[in-house]
């Protein structure tokens, strides 16, 4: 039981080590760009998706909904993001890109893709297949 615990602890201190150095590249990444990486997320949301509702992006980046509205408040100041009530239900208010947010997040994004790339750069192919596969059986 010694061992498998010390193995586990091992997997723990490995992943969380490996997290936060990504973090702090995407962090300092995005700090160049006068973007917090919240922000950023939520404007990956919304180039991925279109206009959704504060909530979905809530639960797409796995926060509190007032985590959502104050970085939607801070994009919206900087004219990259709007709110838009919903046309099918007006209870419902989406987020949605500006031409000035759209214009920030694609040129943006192919940098962040080069950034995760540099970080994975001692990685095969097959070990990040492999990596995503091993991932995918812990977060279920």
């Amino acid at each position: 039981m010694e061992k498998t615990n010390n193995t586990v602890l091992e997997v723990w201190d490995k992943l969380n080590h490996a997290f936060d150095s990504v973090k702090k590249a995407h962090s300092r990444q995005m700090y160049t760009h006068n973007l917090t990486a919240p922000q950023f997320h939520v404007l990956e949301v919304l180039m991925k998706t279109g206009p959704i509702p504060l909530k979905r992006i809530s639960e797409e980046l796995l926060v509190t909904g007032a985590n959502i509205t104050c970085v939607v408040d801070n994009l919206e100041k900087e004219e990259l993001v709007k709110r838009v009530p919903s046309k099918k239900d007006r209870r419902i208010i989406n987020a949605e890109l500006t031409e000035k947010g759209k214009e920030k997040i694609d040129k943006l994004f192919p940098e962040y893709i080069s950034g995760l790339s540099d970080s994975m750069k001692d990685l095969t192919e097959d070990e990040k297949r492999e990596l995503v596969r091993l991932l995918e059986k812990i977060s279920s």
